[in-house]
């Protein structure tokens, strides 16, 4: 009976330690980051931006959040509204926002044109009409938190970059799915961030990110993926980003914020789409992804049984947990700090005991799934 708690003991140590290594080796890269300023981006304000905003009866927010980009401090830039398909008054308002904003620009699809098309279709024309060679991306329901978004955004879009990652954070509410929400969204951004210091960039969210116009002609654009619903942003970034071609953008005045989605059917959906893209990225990615996401599952498991088979060992048990326990708290309160959302950071051991089952189920349904629509 020893020999088998003692396995069940070492197998978790095992896993703890694949934590650990990833927290040490991959997730420290951002959380101890000292290259980022918060001081305005003056250099870069002399390059052209092209900023396009995906819309689809996004009426209310257009009104809201539009003229907030528009009114950007950046001296040279143009706004593409994308259009794609509205049957509300999308069209009619931004035709007579037009007469007053010289800046705007509509890319406008009609139902017939988009047809079994999707989001990647109505982006490519968007991208075509677009003037500049920088592109920086964002949705119709967010907003910059102030007017140097893309100022600060443009610091990462130098002569060597092709590739510039940011973050888009969750308007906070009080109720314990949005708090979620914002804990697996930060937890996302810290990965994406981190894998793309490394020079290993996995993906990125098209909430905030920016890429050059000819990097999308030269790769054909969504070509390879055209076939599958979502990944305009991370299958394109997995596929095209190489290696020291990828700047990544943090600072507080660089952020775009949205607001979560408010019922667990929804954002389930929108998750499992998000897993299902994982099936379509590079093998070394894949991988990189699947092992945290395993070591994670299965040290939580084994844990439970070892304390539940082997409690007389309950010192060496107890060790393993506060070790990864002491490493991943140290991670993840330098990386919520830079992210502005270290007031959950008391909360983080329950919110990582539920990734278990955020693994297990929406992560695992968009993994096997032929098909999400």
């Amino acid at each position: 009976m020893n020999t088998i708690i003692w396995a069940l003991i070492g197998l978790t140590g095992l896993f703890a330690l694949i934590q650990i290594c990833y927290y040490l080796f991959v997730f420290s890269k951002f959380a101890f980051d000292k290259s980022e300023s918060e001081s305005p981006a003056i250099k870069y304000a002399n390059i052209p931006v092209s900023v396009l905003v995906y819309a689809k009866n996004e009426i209310k927010n257009l009104q809201q959040f539009l003229p907030l980009i528009l009114a950007q401090n950046y001296p040279d830039y143009e706004v593409i509204v994308v259009n794609d398909g509205s049957w509300d008054e999308t069209s009619e308002y931004l035709e007579e926002l037009q007469k007053t904003e010289p800046r705007l620009k509509m890319v406008d699809i009609k139902l017939e044109e988009r047809y079994h098309r999707g989001k990647k279709f109505a982006l490519s024309l968007g991208i075509k009409s677009a003037t500049h060679e920088w592109l920086l991306f964002t949705n119709a329901d967010c907003k910059p938190v102030n007017e140097n978004w893309i100022l600060e955004m443009s610091s990462g879009m130098s002569e060597d970059k092709e590739i510039v990652l940011g973050y888009s954070r969750y308007k906070q509410k009080n109720s314990f799915l949005n708090l979620f929400i914002r804990w697996a969204n930060f937890f996302t951004a810290m990965t994406y961030f981190s894998f793309a210091m490394k020079n290993k960039a996995i993906f990125g969210a098209g909430r905030n990110l920016a890429y050059r116009k000819s990097l999308f002609f030269n790769t054909k654009g969504f070509a390879s993926h055209q076939h599958i619903m979502s990944g305009d942003d991370a299958l394109f970034v997995n596929e095209t980003a190489k290696k020291n071609s990828v700047a990544v953008v943090y600072t507080r005045n660089s952020f775009t914020e949205s607001q979560a989605k408010v019922t667990w059917k929804t954002y389930w959906q929108l998750q499992k789409r998000h897993f299902h893209n994982w099936k379509f990225y590079k093998t070394s990615h894949k991988r990189s992804l699947s092992w945290f996401s395993v070591s994670h599952v299965f040290f939580y498991i084994l844990l439970c049984l070892s304390l539940i088979f082997g409690l007389e060992f309950w010192p060496y048990i107890l060790g393993i947990f506060f070790l990864r326990l002491l490493i991943q708290g140290i991670v993840l309160f330098k990386s919520m700090e830079k992210l502005r959302i270290s007031k959950i950071m008391s909360l983080f051991c329950l919110l990582d005991i539920l990734m278990i089952p955020y693994y297990l189920t929406v992560g695992l349904a968009g993994v096997i799934a032929n098909k999400i629509r």
